[in-house]
């Protein structure tokens, strides 16, 4: 990746986290990356390709650190805590601003377009790595149920920090997960 594209990502990243995605016109972040405006759209069109990408980005380093906290563990309870621990350090850290796919999809939500369908990707991606981990413990069909019920409880732990400043969101989301897991188990055995 050039370090002009690199220098509009990062610069778009920041502001879009900050500000929110429509409060942040083209001109300042070309303004702020200190980028030509010709280059800007050589590499991005429009500014929905712009936050395509930073979306992707994100979603792609969100991705990684998920995956690198789960490697550490081969019991899928403890991949699944480890998601939550996860998410428990990120809330806690000094950046978070909050999840930008879900900012994505409230600013966008009704508007058919390409930014709502990477953000729908990324959530279904993520869904699917929690049921890819329920798989290893529970069937099928109550894998897809049980990540889906993880992922809203994620999702709720990443709101309740954002709006009401709780930093031990993730916590409660985890207890609440045991818990569901647990009768889960209970219904099997």
């Amino acid at each position: 990746m050039s370090e002009k594209k690199k220098a509009l990502i990062e610069t778009a990243t920041r502001l879009f986290a900050q500000f929110g995605f429509h409060a942040v016109g083209i001109d300042r972040i070309i303004a702020e990356s200190r980028v030509a405006k010709m280059t800007m759209y050589k590499h991005f069109p429009s500014k929905s390709r712009l936050v395509v990408e930073v979306l992707n980005e994100q979603g792609a380093t969100l991705a990684a650190g998920i995956a690198a906290a789960v490697a550490a563990h081969t019991d899928p309870l403890d991949k699944l805590h480890a998601i939550f621990q996860w998410h428990d350090a990120w809330f806690r850290s000094d950046t978070f601003t909050g999840s930008m796919l879900i900012h994505a999809a409230a600013e966008f939500h009704a508007e058919e377009n390409e930014i709502l369908a990477a953000s729908q990707a990324q959530r279904g991606a993520f869904v699917h790595s929690l049921q890819r981990i329920l798989d290893e413990r529970f069937d099928g069909e109550t894998a897809a149920r049980l990540a889906r019920r993880c992922a809203l409880l994620i999702d709720g732990a990443t709101l309740a920090r954002q709006l009401s400043g709780r930093v031990d969101a993730a916590r409660d989301a985890w207890e609440i997960a045991q818990a569901l897991l647990e009768n889960e188990r209970m219904h099997v055995a």
